[in-house]
């Protein structure tokens, strides 16, 4: 079979299926264009999900009459001029691709007039029909983009696109994402005539969010600030009280681009982590601007992805500023109506220094030899010789607490001011625990433990075995090559001799991360674990109890917090509730 060079239509077919999957791709290309074009308005109209009429209205520059002959040309681009352009894109376009391969699966219409024109024009596309004309324009200076009948001329397009509604929702989420970033610009969406969203120009991130989703979560919103002189984080992120069972409420976006990263994402979901449960996802608006050299925005024909040239410090980064944002609070408090709970919104930091005031408790514990050893956490007997003191109380940087007592065994009371707070017992024990745990990890479970009788493990070949062999020995594994496909553990963390797991099925699981952890297993096996040996509801406790309970609380974890499966522990009432409830007021 001879190879022949494709003719130059099918060509332009080829590339245009490239950049033009759906409708929502042309949407995207459209909006990018009239914000490169410093438009501060974007209308934007959708009749029948996109396929008979997309047709976006803006108040940019405009395009000049000399640069029509090129507007339907490929890799004709006023963003870049040379090669060196390319690591220093600022831009959302760049390469000259959206309108050429947009009009050619489209029917395609262009209105344009610059600032001080007396009149604008027009350069209409159809197939190899183009026709460029002067014609009366309404509007001062802007641009104009009608695209009708998408894929008209490429029928088995259209037969791999989803149904109406699922087509419109990827062009609704789009807008969403491009109204939040740029939420300095009035933007309106309708569909099939009707209008969907009508937002003006804002000053706040939070207020953009209200007017999309016509909530008030401002008490819930937390904003991130971080800045310095390569790299800044902004946005807004939501406290565990408002989740989610899909991922789709994190929205990324690097130097204002809507983008899908995978380093960021879990980034995000690791700092949830112990605040949320398992399988649930935050609502958070992250916004990263880096230098343009620092990451390639074009390893994606749709520009969908990005690479970051240092990927493990944006993971850092991240990680490092929502952790810092959320601390570890989730306290609750009872609203007017007295019926449902919303989080409050002036919890203590999570970097408050806790202070014990005691005259017999010291203020520090001495560090647990031993994952399973006796603790007032787990046993109530370890407390039988030592006696209350009466004049136990805790602070930090809102105050001082006091030990009321037990209800229903299983709450205990504290008062603070004029704030009453009911503690789970059973989840602040279990979260004790666990920390516990985990410091006993850090300081003693990655020493080796020889097993008695080494494991032959077989493994699918890696290409960087050497290297996996390197992380897991610096974890406390004893490990070496064996054959091929196959490797002998001699020694395992102590840890995981502690627990008795599958040491088979854990070791297929961690080597084929990138990089090898164990936190994750850790995490649930502690949680399980602590879980089960902690103090129990519905169990009574002395004074004596209580107090310890909450002197290991202040001692091992700081700030306030949930327990390891994301529950709450801690519940305020105002004593103005409490007066109301007894026309007090």
């Amino acid at each position: 079979m001879s190879i022949k060079k494709l003719p130059e239509y099918l060509i332009n077919k080829l590339k245009a299926w490239e950049i033009v999957e759906r409708p929502a791709s042309v949407v995207k290309e459209l909006l990018e264009n009239s914000l490169d074009a410093g438009a501060t308005k974007i209308t934007l109209d959708i009749n029948d999900w996109g396929k008979t009429m997309i047709r976006l209205e803006d108040n940019g520059s405009g395009i000049d009459i000399e640069d029509l002959d090129f507007v339907l040309e490929r890799y004709a681009t006023s963003k870049i001029t040379q090669e060196e352009d390319l690591y220093n894109i600022a831009s959302y376009g760049f390469r000259g691709e959206a309108l050429a391969s947009i009009s050619e699966v489209s029917k395609f219409t262009l209105q344009t007039k610059t600032a001080g024109s007396q009149t604008g024009y027009q350069i209409q596309k159809v197939e190899d029909f183009v026709e460029l004309k002067r014609i009366p324009i309404w509007f001062d200076h802007g641009t104009v983009v009608i695209i009708e009948e998408l894929f008209f001329n490429t029928p088995v397009r259209q037969k791999f696109l989803k149904s109406a509604q699922t087509e419109y929702f990827y062009i609704y989420q789009l807008f969403v994402d491009f109204a939040l970033v740029h939420f300095d610009k009035a933007m309106i969406l309708k569909k099939n005539n009707n209008t969907v969203f009508n937002l003006q120009a804002t000053d706040s991130i939070g207020q953009r969010f209200l007017d999309l989703f016509k909530k008030d979560r401002l008490d819930q919103i937390k904003t991130l600030d971080y800045s310095d002189e390569k790299i800044g984080l902004s946005g807004i992120i939501w406290d565990a009280a408002l989740c989610f069972w899909a991922p789709d409420n994190i929205k990324l976006f690097v130097n204002q681009r809507p983008v899908n990263d995978k380093i960021m994402k879990k980034a995000i979901l690791s700092a949830y982590d112990r605040q949320i449960k398992p399988g649930e996802y935050p609502l958070a608006c992250v916004f990263l601007d880096i230098q343009p050299n620092l990451v390639d925005v074009n390893v994606h024909p749709r520009k969908l992805e990005v690479k970051f040239l240092d990927p493990g410090s944006i993971y850092n980064l991240v990680n490092m500023v929502i952790k810092q944002t959320l601390g570890e609070q989730k306290i609750m408090t009872m609203n007017q109506e007295f019926s449902k709970y919303q989080a409050h919104s002036s919890t203590p930091s999570y970097q408050s220094q806790w202070s014990i005031k005691s005259n017999n408790i010291s203020s520090t514990l001495p560090a647990q030899s031993s994952f399973f050893q006796a603790q007032s956490v787990f046993q109530q007997n370890s407390l039988a010789q030592e006696t209350v003191d009466e004049s136990f109380s805790l602070r930090d940087s809102s105050g001082e607490y006091k030990l009321v007592g037990q209800l229903r065994q299983s709450y205990i009371q504290l008062e603070q001011a004029d704030q009453t707070f009911f503690i789970d017992q059973h989840a602040l024990a279990e979260r004790i625990a666990f920390e516990k745990m985990k410091k006993n990890f850090e300081e003693n479970g990655k020493k080796p433990s020889i097993l008695l009788t080494p494991i032959s493990l077989s493994i699918q070949k890696l290409p960087d075995l050497d290297e996996k062999i390197t992380q897991l020995e610096s974890l406390g594994f004893d490990i070496a090559p064996l054959w091929e496909n196959t490797i002998v553990i001699y020694a395992v963390p102590t840890v995981l001799q502690t627990f008795q797991i599958d040491l088979n099925l854990i070791l297929q699981k961690i080597i084929f991360l990138d990089p090898i952890t164990l936190d994750s297993i850790l995490h649930e096996i502690f949680a399980t674990k602590a879980c089960k040996l902690s103090i129990k509801a519905g169990q009574k406790l002395s004074p004596l109890e209580m107090q310890n309970l909450i002197k290991d609380w202040f001692t091992h974890i700081d700030g306030m917090f949930v327990c390891q499966h994301g529950r709450p522990f801690f519940v305020s009432i105002d004593k103005k509730i409490i007066d109301k409830m007894f026309d007090r007021t």
